[in-house]
């Protein structure tokens, strides 16, 4: 696949080279990332990384040496500026593959999880924890990497059958990598395909969204919006419209009957759900949530679990789903069906996930007729939530388009909890 200038259906092509041509390298590495970050249909809050690999002096030895700067850890791409990226010198930081390896090794022994020491391969002590996708970037053998989450390709690798759906959406121009845990574990078999096929210029991590790569700016940015347009056509001509999610098992509740329920249940369920420690809700009752939580499917495809760690990281593995009927039931069924959920959700949880300190309660609440109520410390992270299942609810309406959704398992999600 290479870039064409053509007219992008489903997101839109920002770059403007007279502004970018004027840019130092990493001015240029900051306003790739920014054009990506500001379409939410490309990444979303939060999500992805971007690199850029150059010659730099050594301040320690004075000579040039390969650095490569990586958007770091907790920035959002639409508003990273320079000093929220950080440079590590790309030899020791390739070097570190062995280190993995060894404690790899020890950890199949032991059963622990291996630490990725970025510190040791840092060009500046100062700047902040990169990514832990950077290996990914620096295995790649080219100065510009994207790895980003929209959900069309996220919807792909969430799929019974990823791997030939690739092929068939983006032929031999996409690299297919399976499941596994960010860092190293993931960027080694990835530069392993990329050297059965090094034309490719993208690659579909299933489970964590597409990487692409060029050794030139613009190029590395419309080969990914190339990837993007591929995927959301090919679920666009299989849209099942009203039949989506199995089609409506109940209807929407008029607006004002909705705030009633919400203005009763919510103080119950902010009780409920806050382990003594204040919390806040953020609810959404939009057409696409609605359309989510009233279908036939919901509560089949809400079991599966969400299909990618930075959804995980902001919704958990599963939301609570309560088998309401707002055409039937009273408002005191409601309130029983949502004490016994979150008792039923702590207990479960607490099974699956012993070794994990994160609160057992459930971080989403999806009630039919209602919509969804996401629930944070605070109410960045309440947005964060719900943005983040709505665009999981997005991906499950995308791979059940094409094929059949697959959620990350609890083994997969206990893993990836740890990062």
């Amino acid at each position: 696949m290479s870039y064409r200038d053509n007219r992008y259906t489903h997101i839109h092509d920002t770059w403007d080279d007279a502004q970018a041509n004027q840019l130092s390298p990493l001015e240029a590495l900051v306003y790739r990332s920014n054009r990506l970050g500001a379409d939410r249909r490309i990444t979303p809050t939060g999500g992805g990384s971007t690199s850029l690999k150059v010659i730099e002096k050594d301040p320690l030895s004075g000579q040039p040496v390969e650095v490569i700067w990586v958007k770091s850890a907790g920035t959002d791409l639409k508003t990273s500026s320079g000093s929220q990226f950080s440079p590590l010198y790309q030899e020791k930081l390739i070097a570190l593959r062995h280190h993995y390896q060894r404690e790899r090794r020890a950890r199949d022994r032991l059963q622990t999880i291996p630490s990725e020491p970025f510190k040791a391969a840092t060009f500046n002590r100062a700047a902040p924890a990169p990514s832990v996708d950077t290996p990914l970037h620096a295995l790649m053998p080219y100065a510009h990497v994207n790895h980003i989450h929209p959900c069309a390709a996220i919807a792909v690798g969430a799929c019974k059958n990823s791997r030939a759906l690739t092929e068939r959406i983006w032929g031999q121009a996409m690299l297919w990598v399976p499941r596994a845990r960010p860092g190293f574990e993931q960027g080694i078999p990835l530069q392993a395909a990329w050297n059965r096929n090094p034309d490719a210029i993208g690659a579909l991590l299933a489970g964590n969204g597409i990487a692409t790569w060029s050794d030139d700016n613009r190029l590395c940015y419309r080969q990914t919006l190339d990837i993007i347009e591929a995927a959301s056509r090919y679920i666009a001509t299989r849209d099942k419209g009203d039949k989506t999610f199995g089609g409506p098992r109940h209807r929407d509740l008029s607006e004002s009957a909705r705030q009633n329920v919400l203005e009763r249940i919510l103080p119950l369920l902010t009780d409920l759900i806050s382990d003594g420690n204040p919390v806040i809700g953020t609810v959404e009752s939009g057409p696409e949530v609605l359309r989510f939580v009233n279908s036939v499917d919901a509560a089949r495809l809400a079991d599966k679990g969400v299909a990618c760690l930075h959804h995980l990281r902001h919704t958990k593995l599963k939301p609570l789903f309560i088998p309401w009927n707002p055409d039937g039931d009273t408002l005191e069924t409601l309130k029983q069906r949502l004490e016994h959920g979150v008792a039923r959700y702590r207990k479960t949880r607490s099974d699956h996930y012993k070794y994990n300190a994160q609160s057992e309660a459930p971080a989403v609440c999806l009630i039919p007729g209602i919509g969804m109520i996401a629930w944070g410390q605070s109410d960045s992270d309440s947005r964060l939530a719900a943005e983040a299942y709505q665009n999981a609810i997005e991906v499950m309406r995308c791979a059940e388009a094409i094929d059949t959704y697959v959620g990350l398992s609890a083994q997969e999600a206990q893993l990836l909890a740890t990062l």
